[in-house]
């Protein structure tokens, strides 16, 4: 027993390393303008779809079992996928384009509270007195993000970046919020497998443009193995270690790491360069992070 929960905080800590990274691995992919932030979302679409697939097909049937979709649920399945991947996904590559990683990964972190908030509004969810103190903190953190101007180059327009990335935690939450019932049903490979492929099949007619016009030949080395990290590890990799993960160690535990990902998107984005960490947004990721913490506190 002791083994499997070392398995499952090892597990949790390359996830969320892997997420923690990829906000500072997709801006520098991203500063080059070789590659548009368009035409990543299609690529990441549609290296996922494939991926998903293949490993649904590899990994043995104990691990990722071979599950009949119901008609009626492939429905459902396919306006989730416009949430979680069309929206969700694309909102924070593009995103990215225009503001720093680490003003995104913090807004990114901030899903508890937007789920919270959006559940009381459409399903009339109680929220207790701790939560809506948490929920105002990490308010005023977003909005000091937004409202900060970046000291830095490569954050061509924060105001519309973090109003973007700020709509794909909205679009995340409504995916909770409503599709909780068929997202249970189901193994996650078998979900990825199929979100990828439907968002696969919406985003390629609308990013197929600005993936044929894109100068392949000039993206560089470095650039493609970028390209496959954001493939194969943050999108692959991560969601299989998550799936250990929570096998593993209790919820509160999973929830916990999350907290690495704005540390390690900052301190990545900051050694690189792709960030400046100012008095500003050190106040708001402070205020993101506490409303977080408190939210994900018991009702009280």
């Amino acid at each position: 027993m002791r083994n499997k929960q070392i398995e499952g905080h090892i597990a949790l800590f390359g996830a969320n390393l892997i997420w923690g990274l990829y906000a500072t691995i997709c801006k520098t992919l991203l500063i080059g303008c070789i590659l548009s932030g368009w035409a990543l979302c299609g690529i990441k679409m549609v290296g996922g779809c494939i991926l998903f697939w293949a490993i649904a097909f590899i990994i043995p049937a104990r691990y990722a079992p071979r599950e009949k979709v119901s008609f009626s649920d492939l429905k459902k399945l396919f306006l989730a996928s416009m949430l979680i991947n069309t929206g969700n996904q694309s909102c924070i590559i593009m995103g990215l384009s225009y503001t720093s990683p680490l003003d995104g990964s913090v807004i990114c972190s901030m899903a508890p509270i937007f789920t919270i908030v959006l559940g009381r509004i459409l399903l009339k969810e109680k929220i207790s007195a701790t939560q809506t103190l948490g929920i105002t903190i990490g308010f005023i953190g977003a909005l000091l993000f937004v409202l900060t101007e970046s000291g830095n180059r490569d954050a061509s327009n924060p105001l519309l970046g973090n109003s973007l990335m700020i709509a794909s935690q909205i679009f995340g939450a409504l995916y909770l919020l409503l599709f909780t019932n068929v997202l249970s049903k189901y193994h996650v490979i078998t979900l990825m497998k199929w979100l990828f492929l439907f968002s696969a099949i919406v985003m390629t007619p609308l990013t197929l443009p600005d993936m044929i016009n894109t100068p392949w030949h000039l993206l560089s080395l470095t650039g493609w193995c970028q390209l496959g990290y954001i493939i194969l590890f943050a999108t692959g990799l991560a969601y299989l270690l998550l799936i250990i993960g929570q096998k593993r160690v209790t919820a509160p535990v999973v929830s916990m790491y999350n907290y690495m990902q704005p540390v390690v998107a900052a301190i990545s984005s900051i050694i690189i360069g792709v960030a400046t960490l100012t008095g500003q947004n050190i106040i708001a990721t402070i205020l993101c992070l506490t409303g977080v913490y408190i939210v994900s506190l018991k009702k009280t």
